[in-house]
């Protein structure tokens, strides 16, 4: 991408969202003056080594953003906001799945069967936690916004020390939020724990499982290998936030091999314990046909799971286009001023 757009870019990233399309026009056409002057002075055509040396003469795009900004009285202002907002997202990135599965882990162990009342609990307690962490984040900025300490490079700017090679790559929008990648993490590690819990309980002759414990010979080990690589991808997908080439194979591989699993593992096992369907029987008046009742629930549940997994390869492929497409789309801004 042009240093121009991305220099642009950079300092719309600091801006209203309001007065963003404004302020970008404004800077855009104060660069084609100050090359096309640089051009006339010199002499050399207009190339990146010119471009950089009047971006630099601009200085770092965060502190012109600044001074391009209309003068407001903030909660939490300019100086430190983008501060506040990095530090909100680290502490709740963190906190949350942890808050989240430690609460899901308690409650499975108590009741392993009520899977949805536990992600109810865990679900609960992470917004509980969540809305204390924003509490206490934004008093604590709050405070330091209303004395007088400012960020090092607001209180001493220097904008001779900053230089093209400090721009960032052209911003895109994460096409996978925080949020997305979270949610998948404690649900992976949720519904493994979930999966996983009844045969340890099984050996430890507490409970009967729901399971067949048969399937934890062959299948459970490759099921805990599939869970454990698709944990993995969640982390990369929560780190990287878009459908990179790469990430995008790795979710359409993962994907294939989770839905021929399901497939193979529906079609050649009886997927629920004989000795469970028959306490069913005694317990459970209205499951008149244990076994019609077994077919059924893992069938529609396979359907489902599979739908969910085609739709998650179709949409990681056609995002993953969006984003090539958007790479190598070329600025028209910038090719005007390089003409």
């Amino acid at each position: 991408m042009s240093l121009i757009e991305r220099y642009i870019a950079e300092v719309g990233r600091h801006l209203p969202e309001k007065d963003r399309g404004d302020i970008e026009a404004e800077i855009r056409s104060m660069l084609e003056d100050m090359i096309d002057e640089r051009n006339q002075q010199t002499g050399k055509p207009v190339n990146d080594e010119v471009i950089a040396a009047v971006l630099e003469g601009l200085g770092n795009p965060k502190l012109l953003a600044q001074k391009y900004a209309p003068t407001k009285r903030y909660l939490i202002g300019p100086d430190w906001y983008e501060a506040y907002v990095e530090t909100l997202k680290r502490v709740l990135a963190t906190a949350l799945p942890v808050v989240a599965i430690l609460t899901l882990s308690i409650a499975l162990a108590r009741d392993p069967i009520d899977f949805v009342d536990a992600l109810g609990q865990a679900f609960g307690r992470a917004i509980d936690v969540a809305v204390g962490i924003v509490f206490w984040v934004t008093l604590g900025f709050v405070i330091v916004e209303h004395s007088d300490a400012r960020p090092t490079e607001v209180r001493n700017p220097k904008n001779g020390a900053w230089t093209v090679a400090q721009l960032p790559k052209f911003p895109t929008k994460r096409q996978i939020s925080i949020g997305e990648a979270l949610t998948n993490i404690v649900f992976t590690i949720g519904f493994t724990v979930w999966i996983v819990l009844p045969f340890v309980r099984f050996l430890s002759n507490q409970s009967v499982p729901f399971l067949n414990p048969d399937l934890s010979q062959v299948w459970l080990p490759v099921f805990l290998v599939i869970a454990g690589l698709s944990l993995v991808h969640e982390l990369f997908k929560l780190k990287i936030g878009n459908w990179t080439p790469a990430l995008t194979a790795t979710n359409v591989i993962l994907g294939i091999i989770s839905i021929a699993y399901i497939i193979a593992l529906i079609t050649t096992q009886d997927v629920f314990n004989p000795a469970f369907l028959a306490t069913l029987n005694e317990g459970a008046a209205d499951v008149r046909d244990p076994a019609e009742w077994a077919r059924w629930t893992i069938n529609i549940s396979a359907f489902i799971i599979i739908g969910i997994y085609v739709w998650d390869i179709i949409n990681s492929i056609i995002m993953s286009k969006r984003l090539n497409k958007q790479e190598s789309k070329n600025p028209i801004a910038a090719e005007k001023i390089l003409q």
